[in-house]
């Protein structure tokens, strides 16, 4: 089954890139090329920075360059897509740059795929090596689960291509989305597909102010933020399920003043806060 690990590479976080490339080449199991598709890095630059790893590792690694075509983040993902199908990519295990996987990722992956399940999943860590988020389901089979928060990111997820058609990729574009692994696997799952929970592995994941989530806060601004990304999200999905309209109108009705404020640390589900988790 060939198998890659896959990211999109920017240079506001090549300093991360490093962390990223020794969590690879520390892998139980090597059986696996890497697919980097460049947003913004210069080449020279991207090809002098891998010089430093490996030949063995860095004989593995394919740059999609995209540096000069100014994509935004959500269609960057989808060039990714493309990419390994173009490729031929069976099994695609997803890293964001400025994370880390566990040594055994890749082989737990591998080790507990089924070919009857579209995606995969396993769970978040801080770099602290606490868990990020609460016990997540064995099963994802419906859009129930993803309705008022996430937990499938792009960082601690993989694909099974074999089942993912160009024209499924290509709807992916019907509208700027500000959370493309929310919208991505909502949409799988509308369109009847299931994922698997992998365990025994994790991904270390890098929370901080500039990354698309940011930190969780139970601030006004926080439940403002949340409140604006769901009603963008719900949107775009309204078409696929009614149960999205419903929501706009919750939301757009929202009386934020209610939300408890308070500091917390904790990562929770992505876009929770305003959920029955967040609600008190």
């Amino acid at each position: 089954m060939k198998t890659t690990v896959a990211s999109v590479v920017f240079l506001e976080a090549l300093e991360f890139l490093d962390d990223f490339v020794i969590s690879l080449q520390r892998q139980d199991c090597q059986e696996f090329d890497v697919l980097l598709i460049n947003d913004n890095i210069p080449m020279d630059m991207l090809t002098d920075r891998l010089k430093k790893y490996r030949l063995s590792f860095t004989d593995r690694v394919h740059i999609a360059d995209e540096s000069t075509h100014k994509l935004l983040p959500f269609e960057l993902r989808i060039e990714l897509l493309y990419e390994a199908l173009t490729e031929g990519i069976e099994l695609l295990i997803l890293l964001d740059c400025d994370d880390m996987a566990k040594s055994n990722r890749v082989s737990e992956v591998v080790k507990q795929y089924d070919e009857k399940y579209d995606f995969y999943y396993n769970d978040i860590f801080l770099f602290n090596g606490k868990r990020a988020m609460p016990k997540l389901p064995k099963i994802t089979n419906k859009i129930d689960y993803l309705l008022e928060h996430n937990y499938l990111g792009i960082s601690n997820c993989a694909i099974n291509m074999k089942h993912i058609r160009k024209d499924f990729v290509e709807s992916l574009r019907e509208g700027t989305t500000q959370v493309f692994d929310w919208y991505l696997f909502s949409r799988m799952l509308l369109s009847g597909m299931t994922g698997k929970y992998i365990g025994d592995t994790g991904t270390y994941y890098r929370i901080y102010a500039d990354n698309t989530a940011g930190i969780p806060k139970h601030t006004v601004r926080g439940f403002e933020k949340e409140r604006d990304v769901k009603l963008k999200h719900y949107g775009l999905l309204k078409k696929y399920d009614e149960r999205y309209r419903k929501l706009i109108g919750k939301y757009e009705n929202l009386d934020i003043s209610r939300y408890k404020l308070r500091t917390d640390s904790g990562l929770y589900f992505w876009w929770g806060m305003l959920s029955e988790w967040g609600d008190e």
